[in-house]
């Protein structure tokens, strides 16, 4: 397994996750305001591991007036239920919510990360 080597790089101008779990590594584009991460079957992002939570975190697309639109990562279910193991950015703290930025890694779980990338500049 070599994708610590690899680099991403994000030419789409679209919003994009790259997801990898125990079912390996896929991309994925970023078109809806609100996602829902979690091992359950239902979410719009289904995480494949035991440690993650059934419902793990929700994205929600947030739209900025003076600079680049983004998403924001919630740690927990639509309802507000925590998950077991939090959320972990860039393997460095804890965060319950926090608006991505190009290049962020959010941990979910030992082997269990999304990688964002934000959509090339015009």
């Amino acid at each position: 397994m070599n994708d610590e080597t690899e680099i991403s790089v994000n030419l789409t101008s679209e919003h994009t996750l790259v997801v990898t779990d125990s079912n390996g590594t896929r991309k994925m584009p970023l078109i809806a305001d609100k996602y829902t991460i979690g091992r359950e079957e239902d979410n719009t992002v289904r995480l494949h591991s035991d440690f993650v939570s059934r419902y793990h975190a929700v994205l929600l697309k947030v739209n900025y007036r003076d600079r680049p639109d983004t998403y924001r990562i919630i740690d927990g279910s639509d309802s507000g239920k925590l998950s077991k193991n939090g959320i972990v950015l860039n393997a460095l703290r804890k965060i319950s919510s926090y608006d991505l930025k190009d290049g962020d890694i959010i941990t979910f779980a030992p082997e269990v990360h999304i990688l964002y990338l934000a959509p090339r500049s015009s």
